[in-house]
């Protein structure tokens, strides 16, 4: 990707930075997004206040930053330079100017944030099925409290009287709740009853 500046406009945006030296926090204002002409930069979030996780690590034509222009938020990250680095630093207005006369430019451009909304509808996605799991966790709970019949394996309960108890008690549908259902069977979190094909046997967590 060619960013077209003459010499003068690229060495006025040109940062550069030692390893270990950050570039941003997370939680900073910016105004600013990167290109990494040389060099490698770490991209990391805190997962508590005394440790952090790396998400990735950048080289030479990759660009990282871009959302403080797109949308102005705060910094969602920290990126730390891990071996001497170059960066090419793009301000609004020079953002605006290259993707209007620089179209390689603003197809990779389309491209990363299109990456970014994959991953982001992924990591959406995956929590919502681990929410799923959580909620029906607890619905079978419950239902077990109010219905279930006590075994020494566990308590019996019939599997389709609680999809339907389910679908009023905990606000998901039938077919969201039976791929639940059967992961838990796999898992072994519910177990086949001998007494009826239609009931299973749920030991509560505490006991799995």
């Amino acid at each position: 990707m060619q960013m077209r500046l003459n010499k003068g406009q690229f060495n006025k945006h040109v940062r550069s930075y030692g390893p270990g030296e950050i570039i941003f926090r997370e939680m900073d204002t910016g105004n600013e997004m990167y290109v990494v002409i040389e060099g490698k930069v770490e991209i990391s979030k805190s997962t508590s206040p005394t440790s952090s996780k790396t998400l990735i690590v950048l080289g030479k034509g990759d660009i990282f930053g871009e959302m403080a222009i797109v949308d102005k938020k705060k910094r969602s990250a920290t990126a730390t330079a891990v071996a001497p680095t170059r960066l090419l630093a793009i301000d609004e207005h020079l953002f605006d100017a290259t993707l209007d006369k620089n179209p390689d430019f603003s197809r990779k451009m389309i491209r990363i944030l299109s990456e970014r909304l994959r991953r982001a509808n992924t990591a959406i996605q995956n929590s919502l099925v681990a929410n799923r799991e959580h909620h029906v966790l607890g619905g079978l709970i419950q239902y077990t409290e109010e219905f279930g019949t006590s075994t020494f394996k566990g308590k019996r309960i019939d599997l389709e009287q609680f999809v339907r108890w389910a679908s009023h008690h905990i606000g998901i549908g039938s077919k969201d709740i039976k791929p639940v259902l059967n992961d838990f069977l796999k898992r072994g979190i519910l177990q086949p009853s001998a007494k009826s094909g239609a009931d299973v046997l749920f030991k509560p967590p505490a006991t799995i």
